[in-house]
């Protein structure tokens, strides 16, 4: 059985956990702590934060609210929800997850529904209520998954809408491969410090000191040819062809960002069977000897064709 443990995070004398499902250990705690807290209006948009928790192999999604009702200015309210990478590698109960955050309502009992961990088995997937209906903003896809991506780019997107960001956000972390999935942190946030680097990529209205388009993140020309492969999967409603490529091949790389962009620069040459232009694919992106070893075992050791042969590539 599949289960995520909860926690409720709110104002008590001090941003604090107020309950959760079981019991944490202190370094855990303090880095979930510091992930939901974060500096709010009245009225803001909801926080997203997704967290990689190294040590316990478990990762963390959150969601921050303003806790607008409190008299304490500034006090946020913050859902966040553990899961395993096993919960992060079924796209349903990944789906689930996503739907699970809720903002509690007013009064001493909303503590009992974050007491209990949450089954993710054989639960309909729920409408996040803390996005906006608006449609997805591809060019903002397109500007995260560049940001995250490739080695070069900064990993701090400034954005208006932060509603708008939290989609994206979740259609890019959605199209990685799980192992990347559970690796990958990221944000949603209103005002940023410049050099803030501790996430893979983060989202805000504002780097302190710098203007909104301070941190504007496009690919040059040459770029654009993988990431608009990656922005079409990622949007899309069911997975790709190159989606089912990336979770063929992406367990067998590092779960590092830019080695997702790698691999959608070798896809053209698998989809065109050209098996000269996949070998130059991979002097480019894996140069040293050893490095792909798997990958280019798997695409040139003889021992699975089915790639070349299009049943991959269909």
């Amino acid at each position: 059985m599949r289960v995520a443990d909860q926690y409720l995070f709110g104002y008590d004398e001090g941003h604090r956990l107020l309950t959760g499902s079981r019991e944490l250990d202190p370094a855990t705690a303090v880095a979930l702590l510091s992930a939901t807290d974060a500096a709010m209006a009245d009225g803001s948009t909801p926080l997203l934060t997704g967290l990689a928790l190294e040590e316990e192999s478990k990762y963390a999604f959150c969601v921050t609210w303003s806790a607008d009702e409190l008299p304490r200015p500034g006090a946020v309210w913050a859902h966040a929800l553990l899961v395993g990478e096993a919960e992060l590698s079924d796209p349903r109960t990944l789906e689930v997850l996503i739907g699970l955050p809720r903002r509690p309502a007013p009064g001493a009992a909303y503590l009992g529904r974050y007491r209990a961990p949450v089954v993710l088995d054989d639960v309909a997937p729920r409408t996040p209520g803390y996005l906006p209906p608006e449609p997805l903003d591809r060019e903002l896809l397109g500007r995260l998954a560049f940001a995250s991506y490739d080695a070069g780019s900064g990993r701090t997107v400034a954005h208006e809408d932060l509603g708008d960001a939290a989609k994206a956000l979740l259609a890019l972390w959605r199209a990685q491969w799980p192992g990347l999935r559970a690796a990958f942190s990221f944000r949603t946030r209103e005002v940023v410090r410049p050099g803030t680097q501790e996430f893979d990529l983060t989202v805000t209205r504002k780097i302190r000191g710098a203007g909104i388009e301070g941190a504007a993140t496009t690919a040059a020309d040459g770029e654009a040819a993988w990431l608009q492969r990656v922005v079409d999967d990622a949007a899309a409603a069911a997975p790709t062809p190159l989606r089912d490529f990336l979770e063929a091949f992406g367990p067998l790389e590092p779960a590092q960002p830019q080695r997702l962009a790698a691999l959608a620069r070798l896809w053209p040459a698998i989809v065109a069977r050209d098996a000269g232009a996949a070998r130059a694919a991979l002097e480019q992106d894996w140069p040293a000897p050893r490095s792909g070893a798997a990958l280019k075992q798997v695409l040139f050791g003889g021992e699975n064709d089915d790639w070349w042969a299009g049943e991959g590539a269909k």
